[in-house]
């Protein structure tokens, strides 16, 4: 408990660092010190962060609540995916997260190319809210982020997950192993249909 406890501390301070940084950005000036601000070449990019931060989406109601984020840590193996641009074609790919010294997540996701290679992204995730199951996941730190939901999970051994995203398009089947149940995987594929998730459009890159 005294784990648990200190993990939610640090991740509420990891999650208003991100509103204390961004708060710098827009605080009260003159006008003359404004148009500076709004003519600095990162001012769009640190308004489209703020906006992606803050924002929500209709998945949000779905996400899974009093998730032991402690024991979320680790190293997932990613199942089976709808195909997005920035994991395209990855095969054997796996998210790896932990728990950093301000307080946030770093996100380590790793999958080989179709010509073998390894492709390496690493970013960093934030709680909104440390009841609900959503991420805030940055891999351009601070200028933009996007929405990892958790939509079931085991709750048992936090052995298999159902994640989503903010639109219907983006979806991912998370098993600690290199295979899912097959009970398990048609329960989260039914659940995530049932909810408006395109799962026609899943696949498998294992």
């Amino acid at each position: 408990m005294e784990f648990q406890g200190d993990f939610i501390k640090r991740m509420v301070q990891g999650s208003l660092s991100v509103f204390l940084f961004f708060s710098c950005t827009n605080v009260s000036f003159s006008q003359d010190k404004k148009n500076t601000l709004e003519e600095n070449p990162l001012y769009p990019f640190l308004t489209i962060g703020i906006l992606t931060y803050l924002s929500t989406s209709d998945f949000d109601s779905y996400a899974e609540k009093d998730i032991d984020w402690s024991r979320f840590l680790g190293t997932w193996k990613e199942i089976k995916r709808i195909d997005t641009s920035f994991q395209k074609g990855l095969k054997q790919v796996t998210a790896e997260y932990s728990l950093l010294e301000d307080g946030s997540i770093r996100v380590t996701n790793q999958g080989t190319t179709e010509t073998g290679e390894t492709n390496l992204l690493v970013g960093k995730a934030l709680l909104p809210n440390p009841k609900v199951g959503k991420l805030k996941v940055s891999f351009f730190y601070p200028f933009f982020f996007g929405d990892y939901l958790i939509l079931k999970i085991d709750r048992t051994g936090y052995q298999t997950a159902l994640i989503g995203g903010p639109d219907p398009n983006f979806l991912w089947l998370f098993s600690r192993t290199d295979s899912l149940p097959i009970e398990v995987e048609t329960s989260y594929i039914q659940y995530a249909k049932s909810i408006g998730y395109f799962t026609d459009r899943l696949l498998s890159f294992r």
